[in-house]
């Protein structure tokens, strides 16, 4: 099944004796090539409310179809950040979370501020908790949020 149906190669009409018609057909480009790529690139079933980047087929960008990862899979990333941090520093009750003001941040409850890293960065305090950001959750923060914005215009 194509996308896009091939131009007709107009043909039908320069056999035809309306001189209008035939003037038409001459002057048609059916772009055989244009619609071979379309073959290839688009989506086999347009659906009825294109999301996000789906109309270019996986596959033929290697940058769009790393946007669309970080796009669909980008909590599973921070929550192998999470569990690796855990792992690491040794404090279970560690987040990582997210809000529209700081972005994305570790939270970290009070009894185990001593077991913060020297390399995370106290981003905000709380109550009960501090928030602190890192390099790499920075790099991916900005990685994330651009995605969407970045496959529109891909």
């Amino acid at each position: 099944m194509h996308c896009l149906p091939l131009i007709p190669s107009g043909s039908y009409a320069l056999h035809q004796r309306n001189r209008f018609l035939k003037r038409i057909a001459e002057q048609l480009n059916p772009c055989p090539s244009s619609a071979t790529g379309s073959k290839t690139s688009s989506c086999p079933i347009l659906r009825f409310r294109l999301t996000v980047g789906a109309v270019i087929a996986t596959g033929v960008s290697a940058e769009l179809d790393e946007l669309r990862n970080l796009l669909h899979h980008g909590k599973d990333y921070l929550l192998q950040l999470q569990q690796r941090e855990i792992a690491r520093t040794g404090i279970s009750s560690l987040k990582v979370s997210f809000n529209n003001v700081f972005g994305y941040y570790i939270e970290v409850r009070n009894t185990h501020k001593d077991k913060v890293p020297p390399e995370w960065i106290r981003k905000q305090t709380l109550v009960s908790a501090e928030r602190y950001i890192t390099e790499e959750l920075k790099e991916y923060e900005s990685k994330i949020l651009g995605a969407e914005e970045k496959i529109l215009r891909t």
